[in-house]
């Protein structure tokens, strides 16, 4: 060869495998999949001579060689070799352990440094596995974690998030399984969460508190023609001074007065730490709940005390009797709804008393409490959620603001930690600087679920959209999730930088062609594979999409979970009914251990349908429960 010439290289491989004759097959296929897998080379199982084949495989029986030897440049022989082999850029680092279609590992690190922000969206078809693959990145967080469970926030409807709570208390000793806690929210007051709440010791409410505040009230005066509230700018404009006005009257001009008989444990505590006898009568018929709830926090009375602080704050029906006051009626007194003669202080009074029948769960003094040691939280929607008109969407919407408060409003306090300070007289600096510590050392993860409900109602997704470009600063990581990808508005889609594909529409491959780089023959590739777990139990496939800091990373991967983990996570109603039957009888430990070994695919829907239409019972499903235990005999 001439100087110029590329250099070349001389190589032959030769794979061979052996088994009995039903099962070689099957062992040839498995090994031509692993080979052309290796690197970019293909593979034929086309020779002249299979014996020759075989006896050169055998050292020493033969001084040829099998195949023809290959004289090919040198750079075309390394590229057969897994030097070039798409790789993970979490190699070694990652929290996450996927597998590639040939079976090769494949690391993925949730919340990490290479990325910018951490928003993901998981879109899917119901029954592909979405909430078991959200679930399971939630598991991972926590698998991950040294001593402390991480702190996470799951709005769900459902019941998937249930049954992640349950794993989780499952596993931890008594002393601390109110570190995961699940909620069911029902409308009625036994589930009372006052809007108006602020943090413990303080009478008026820092930056987050007061956004909220106001995106709730703005929400209640949203038009569902238009999915947002009429004159928008007025009308936040107005609710921002109504917050103000409400707690200027009922935390310095007029706060509100102790009243005995009102709070059983406020009244306990008063005397049990014989406050109550330190003062008159004449002086706790002029105490407020202010003063009182100062009293039992300093006497070491926490809960009491607590107790107290709900009772001082203003309610819904308070702050929108307060529209009549001056300051408002002269500025907006005459201002208009759009495409009304309404006057818009008496539509949004309207609104808001509407808002307080409708609502009775954020209309009265907080009712239930959440322990401060807890850090998983889990909200469930499904028996608040509205129903699938324009007004029943809105209703969801507001829903998933107010559990997302409940169980991850304080996430953004590190960012507000001069202001709390502030806020909160010295005596409260302790506890609140114990939380802040906790949430400014660690990641923490919000996880709506389900949010196709909430579609149609700009204003809800605005407030989520908002949400998510703040809390990049907050070191949260946010998880959105919905059954289709035109679900999310168009600024959600340009603001996320990880995908969790597990099904699209041929249409949608424009958008993650143009807005996440993902190869065209990639996205078409992906829907000609099978939908939902594989039959062989290998795992669901997903397209992963990561934008990192060096470029956007595509990857068809597939997920597994193991059976136990299945049975805790699986929402599809006939399974819930069957794992809930047997948890009832036996305690959920036992039940997903007797589920898991009787089905390790993580289903029994096919043989409960099957006996469904074979057999003439009237509970299928109690019937396979009870056999199930029987069948455990004295194992259990």
């Amino acid at each position: 060869m001439g100087s110029c010439a590329a250099p070349s290289a001389k190589g032959d491989d030769k794979f061979i495998t052996t088994d009995y004759l039903q099962q070689c097959p099957r062992n040839q296929a498995i090994l031509k999949s692993a080979i052309e897998g290796w690197g970019v080379c293909g593979t034929t199982t086309t020779f002249g001579d299979p014996r020759r084949a075989w006896v050169n495989t055998i050292l020493a029986a033969s001084g040829g060689s099998g195949p023809v030897p290959l004289y090919p440049p040198l750079s075309h022989a390394i590229s057969l070799f897994p030097l070039n082999r798409a790789g993970s850029v979490w190699r070694g680092k990652g929290n996450l352990m996927l597998h590639t279609e040939d079976g090769s590992a494949f690391e993925v690190g949730l919340a990490s440094s290479q990325q910018n922000k951490h928003t993901e969206l998981a879109p899917g078809d119901p029954g592909l596995g979405k909430s078991v693959l959200i679930n399971t990145l939630s598991e991972i967080q926590i698998s991950s974690a040294q001593k402390n469970l991480p702190f996470i926030a799951y709005i769900d409807k459902g019941y998937s998030a249930q049954g992640l709570v349950q794993l989780i208390r499952d596993s931890l000793p008594p002393e601390r399984k109110d570190e995961a806690v699940g909620i069911i929210l029902s409308n009625d007051p036994e589930y009372t969460r006052n809007l108006f709440d602020v943090m413990y010791g303080a009478k008026k409410p820092i930056t987050p508190e007061k956004n909220f505040m106001s995106s709730v009230l703005c929400a209640l005066c949203v038009d569902t023609g238009t999915g947002q509230p009429c004159n928008p700018g007025d009308t936040r404009q107005i609710i921002n001074q109504l917050i103000e006005l409400a707690f200027k009257e009922y935390g310095e001009n007029n706060p509100r007065l102790y009243r005995a008989s009102t709070e059983d444990l406020v009244d306990s505590a008063l005397q049990d730490s014989g406050l109550y006898e330190k003062h008159d009568a004449a002086w706790w018929a002029r105490s407020t709940w202010f003063e009182v709830r100062d009293m039992l926090h300093n006497a070491g009375y926490i809960m009491a005390a607590q107790r107290a602080h709900y009772q001082a704050m203003p309610q819904l029906p308070e702050v929108s009797s307060m529209l009549g006051h001056t300051s408002l009626r002269d500025v907006f007194g005459t201002v208009q709804r759009d495409g009304s003669n309404e006057l818009l202080l008496d539509y949004i009074r309207r609104a808001l008393e509407q808002g307080h029948n409708d609502y009775p769960m954020i209309s009265g003094y907080t009712r239930f409490m959440i322990n401060p040691e807890t850090r998983v939280i889990a909200v469930d929607l499904n028996n608040v959620a509205g129903d699938k008109t324009p007004a029943g969407r809105l209703k969801t919407g507001i829903m998933y603001l107010l559990a997302g408060q409940i169980a991850g409003g304080d996430f953004t306090l590190p960012q507000y930690r001069d202001e709390v300070l502030k806020q909160l007289p010295r005596e409260y600096h302790e506890i609140a600087l114990k939380r802040i510590n906790q949430l400014d050392q660690e990641v923490k993860t919000k996880v709506y679920d389900e949010l196709h409900n909430a579609r149609g109602i700009d204003f809800i997704w605005e407030n989520l959209d908002t949400q998510e470009r703040e809390q990049r600063k907050f070191a949260i990581r946010t998880v959105l999730s919905t059954q289709y990808l035109r679900d999310y508005p168009e600024s959600v889609l340009k603001s996320a930088n990880t995908l969790w594909l597990l099904r699209y529409k041929p249409e949608d491959i424009p958008v993650l062609r143009d807005n996440f780089n993902v190869p065209e023959f990639m996205l078409k590739r992906f829907l000609k594979m099978p939908e939902g777990p594989a039959p062989d139990g290998s795992g669901v496939p997903v397209l992963g999409v990561f934008r990192v800091k060096s470029g956007t990373l595509a990857r068809i991967l597939k997920f597994t979970v193991g059976p136990l983990e299945l049975w805790a996570l699986n929402s599809s109603p006939k399974d819930s009914a069957l794992r809930k039957t047997l948890t009832n009888k036996l305690g959920s430990v036992r039940a997903r251990k007797i589920l898991a070994e009787n089905f390790p695919r993580g289903s029994a829907t096919s043989l409960i349908e099957h006996r469904a239409g074979q057999h003439n019972s009237d509970n299928v499903i109690e019937e396979l429960a009870s056999e199930l235990i029987r069948k455990q005999g004295y194992n259990l």
